[in-house]
């Protein structure tokens, strides 16, 4: 769904957790999309499924936010 208009947000992890609703692509939060919450990985982009609004995650992600490996002891 990437377009030559689509947006690209510069996030920090202070950022975190990401969401989108829709309303940076549409300019209007009342013509937005229910709000998502986009796993994101340590410097890296994630696309938003509904308005393809691409966010960009400057930095490592805070220890709290890093994903959790299960298992063993």
């Amino acid at each position: 769904m990437t377009h030559a208009s689509t947006p690209l947000i510069q996030i920090t992890p202070q950022d975190l957790p990401l969401h989108c609703d829709g309303s940076i692509a549409t300019q209007n939060a009342w013509n937005g999309h229910p709000r998502v919450f986009l796993p994101i990985q340590s410097n890296g982009k994630i696309e938003c499924p509904y308005c393809g609004t691409i966010y960009k995650l400057d930095g490592e992600l805070p220890h709290h936010h890093a994903p959790t490996q299960t298992g063993g002891h």
